[in-house]
């Protein structure tokens, strides 16, 4: 296969101009330059790395029509009202819309108006409901949460399966695959039913979610008492609780509710407005908890969740994966709490046993769900192991916290008595920080935070500014959350605490270089920004 010849330094102006990007990220510019060369590409990096962009930007900047095939109708039209905002050409065909708007949609598409189409993979399946594609003329078919193709995925879906035969249908046009999860086994499948003997141009990241603290408990029979506990140290901050199954949902929400605390139900048994407004409400506030199936979440962006709490153990690894990366989206210090009944582990191995002797892929899942659990050491190794990632003890964990505490007690206790004044001043710090109690209070942002941030291996950006710097810092958050209280979004939708941190310790000259530095993915800091600008700049 041809390697890409597309000098992506020139493109940078479209991208600034369209998505407000002063450049691509490293993996971006990889698969958007393959994807310009019109190779087929299967993008696999974690959430939050700007895998949309692969098909989006090609799609804006060439001619033809890029259909989409995606799996949620929440996550289809959170895409395109982002994209609609942009004032870009943006549509989708789906069962949740009134008439008026798909008549006005299919309009579009045969007036050639449309240059991205998001739809389901059942209508790409439905002969009937593919001709219009046809008849339109289709230059890429993006394919999104890819690993909803592979049977021995977490999420199989049959009409992902059949996608490649609408794929020939359509004149076999370039072919964009994107997830975030996929074991070697999941994405060998995903080539070989959706590429067929074309192979793609695979562009692979790490799995790593350095913001991420993972921990495990166990907790014997109902577990709604000890998550309305966490949830409680946690109040202030959003989240997001995975339960099993609807009723557990509904059981969990109203423990949580009972206990004074913003939390809402959602699952596919819900009408549809009633799951749009919950989850408007969840992605305005920057307080509530979701208690959720897996049907919630793919479709959500939203940068702020600080914590993931699994009411019991997931059926795959690759679902634990995936549903944790919903959480610290925006770099922050962030945790994934998984609780299990220890009936549940023993039932495991004892499945692990079975089963591996029927179904060694089988036996293998449930294998890696048992390492996680039982692991006495990092548990992002055990997690991502079965992804086919090495890495590194992540040092945020809770065995790593524990591992880290004991070696700082064995050098106070092995170190001679003329030294071991100056080993205490050199470990104190890390030991508060490891003793610290591991959840925030009730305000939000306390000691679990810090520790997180901590065992990162870094500082927080606020803790280096200075007097006036912090002064400044509190101003623009201030500015922000009316802004945000205003305009009805979360504050971190209209520019994250890094982003923040940074103005604060050098001021933007003019709006302009607010907009360079901070980025503007919305497009409201364009508009609006005039407000922080002035926070920034009072008293200089």
């Amino acid at each position: 296969m041809a390697e890409a010849t597309i000098d992506l330094d020139r493109e940078r102006g479209a991208l600034k101009e369209i998505f407000g990007f002063d450049d691509f990220k490293p993996l971006q510019r990889q698969a958007v330059g393959a994807a310009l060369n019109g190779e087929d590409v299967f993008v696999l990096w974690p959430t939050g790395g700007g895998k949309s962009l692969v098909y989006q930007y090609p799609a804006l900047t060439r001619p033809g029509l890029c259909v989409v095939a995606s799996p949620l109708i929440a996550l289809m039209r959170d895409q395109v009202a982002k994209l609609r905002a942009r004032g870009l050409p943006a549509g989708a065909l789906h069962m949740d819309q009134d008439a008026a708007e798909a008549k006005a949609c299919r309009k579009a598409l045969r007036d050639g108006a449309l240059r991205l189409l998001y739809v389901s993979p059942e209508r790409l399946g439905d002969p009937e409901a593919r001709a219009p594609l046809q008849d339109a003329g289709v230059r890429m078919l993006a394919v999104d949460e890819a690993h909803c193709i592979s049977e021995w995925g977490h999420d199989f879906r049959p009409d992902y399966g059949r996608l490649a035969e609408a794929a020939e249908a359509l004149d076999r046009p370039q072919i964009i695959a994107a997830t975030a999860t996929a074991s070697p086994r999941t994405r060998a499948e995903i080539a070989q039913k959706l590429f067929g003997g074309r192979a793609p141009r695979l562009i692979l990241g790490s799995f790593r979610r350095a913001a991420i603290a993972l921990s495990v408990e166990a907790c014997a029979g109902d577990p709604a008492g000890r998550i309305a506990r966490l949830v409680a140290a946690r109040r202030g901050q959003c989240g997001v609780v995975y339960c099993a199954t609807r009723r557990q949902t509904e059981a969990v929400a109203a423990t949580l509710a009972e206990a004074g605390l913003p939390a809402a139900a959602y699952h596919a048994g819900l009408p549809a407005p009633l799951r749009e407004a919950r989850q408007d409400e969840f992605l305005r506030r920057s307080d509530m908890v979701m208690v959720a199936t897996i049907a919630f979440g793919l479709g959500v962006d939203k940068p702020d969740v600080r914590y993931i709490i699994h009411a019991g153990l997931p059926d795959h690894v690759e679902t634990l994966y995936q549903e944790t990366g919903r959480a610290g989206r925006d770099g922050r210090p962030a945790e994934a709490i998984t609780l299990f009944d220890p009936r549940r582990l023993a039932a495991l191995r004892d499945a692990r046993d079975e089963v591996g002797r029927i179904d060694a892929a089988s036996g293998a899942r449930v294998e890696a769900l048992t390492r996680y659990v039982a692991t006495t050491g990092c548990r992002e190794q055990a997690l991502l192991a079965p992804l086919g990632e090495t890495c590194p003890p992540c040092g945020r964990c809770d065995n790593c916290r524990r591992g880290a505490l004991g070696t700082a007690f064995r050098v106070l206790r092995a170190t001679p008595d003329a030294a071991r004044l100056a080993a205490r001043r050199l470990t104190a710090r890390a030991v508060a920080r490891l003793t610290a109690a591991p959840e925030p209070d009730a305000a939000g942002g306390g000691p679990g935070d810090a520790m997180a941030a901590a065992q990162a291996g870094v500082e927080s950006e606020s803790a280096a500014l200075t007097v006036v710097e912090a002064l400044r810092l509190r101003r623009l958050r201030e500015a922000r959350r009316a802004l945000a209280r205003k305009l009805g979004v979360a504050p971190a939708r209209l520019i994250g605490e890094t982003a923040l941190t940074r103005l604060a310790a050098t001021p933007p000259e003019s709006l302009e270089d607010l907009l360079t530095r901070a980025g503007d993915e919305t497009g409201l800091l364009a508009r609006h920004g005039a407000t922080l600008l002035r926070a920034a700049r009072e008293g200089d």
